[in-house]
């Protein structure tokens, strides 16, 4: 089995995964389809096996449906795939950073926190913003709003979809 290297990921992509050199096993299984699918995707392995790194591909994969790449000095271009590898010229690229959210359910409020710190830290240079929402932590509908990536547990998000308006 062939562990696919982070330099043959797209080139955009490679901030996500600054001092890894290559993904794991389970990592390479799942690229593919975490990065270049909608396919829904339950993956269960042992702590420590790569599963948020999955998620993470998975998150990259619905940037990469918002993302616009304007190369220097060029016109736009209707081509950007998710998985199109960049060249190497020199190109901004934007996000469409208010079209969509993203709902990571950790199991546990202790893990939640985790999550937020890794994650921000990951996703900070896609100007992604990841915010807690757990029984701990209120947001308010403009932080919501503002807000790419909700981190929660599974209690809180049943509240939350159950009661929508009041909670």
């Amino acid at each position: 089995e062939r562990l696919i290297p982070i330099a043959e990921l797209p080139k955009w992509t490679h901030s996500a995964f600054k001092g890894m050199e290559k993904l794991n096993r389970i990592q390479s299984k799942m690229a593919d389809t975490a990065l270049k699918t909608s396919e829904n995707i339950l993956l269960c392995a042992p702590t420590g096996a790569g599963k948020t790194n999955v998620a993470m591909m998975t998150i990259l994969n619905i940037l990469g449906q918002y993302r616009k790449s304007k190369p220097s000095g060029a016109h736009d271009s209707d081509s950007d795939d998710a998985m199109d590898v960049d060249d190497g010229s020199s190109q901004t690229d934007m996000y469409d950073l208010q079209s969509f959210k993203i709902v990571y359910v950790a199991p546990m409020k202790a893990l939640v926190q985790e999550v937020v710190k890794n994650f921000s830290k990951r996703l900070a240079s896609y100007g992604v913003s990841v915010r807690e929402l757990s029984g701990d932590s209120s947001l308010t509908r403009q932080q919501i709003a503002e807000t790419q990536m909700l981190v929660t547990t599974p209690e809180k998000w049943d509240i939350v979809t159950r009661q929508g308006e009041g909670r």
